[in-house]
C-alpha cells in the first residue's frame, strides 16, 4: 500500500512534538512509546508523561480527524521500536469510514 511505511527508531527519538502539524497515524508493531505534555512552571520547562503505549496500540489519529496540531509529543521509550506509519491520505482511505 502506498502511504504505508514501517519505520524503526531508537530510544529517546521523538516521533513528533506538541504543536507539529498532524500528517501521519502510527501503529506500534514492536516496542513502547511515551506520550508527553509540555509543562511550564515559571522559567522551568519539562515533560509530563501522560501515558505509555505498547505493541498493537496506536496514536496520532486525533490530529488527522480533527485537522489540528499535535496535542502531545511522542518519544520512543524502548530500544528497537518499529512503527507502521500511514500518511493522511492512506489513513482516510483505509480508516476514514470507521
Amino acid at each position: 500500500v502506498d502511504g504505508l511505511k514501517i519505520i524503526s527508531l531508537e530510544k529517546g527519538e521523538f516521533i513528533f512534538k506538541e504543536g507539529d502539524e498532524g500528517e501521519e497515524f502510527y501503529i506500534i508493531e514492536q516496542g513502547e512509546v511515551e506520550c508527553l505534555k509540555l509543562h511550564k512552571i515559571g522559567p522551568k520547562r519539562g515533560f509530563i508523561n501522560v501515558r505509555s503505549l505498547q505493541n498493537g496500540e496506536h496514536f496520532g489519529e486525533l490530529a488527522l480527524i480533527n485537522n489540528e496540531k499535535r496535542s502531545l509529543s511522542v518519544r520512543i521509550k524502548s530500544t528497537n521500536c518499529k512503527l507502521l506509519k500511514l500518511d493522511r491520505e492512506t489513513f482516510t482511505r483505509i480508516l476514514g469510514s470507521i
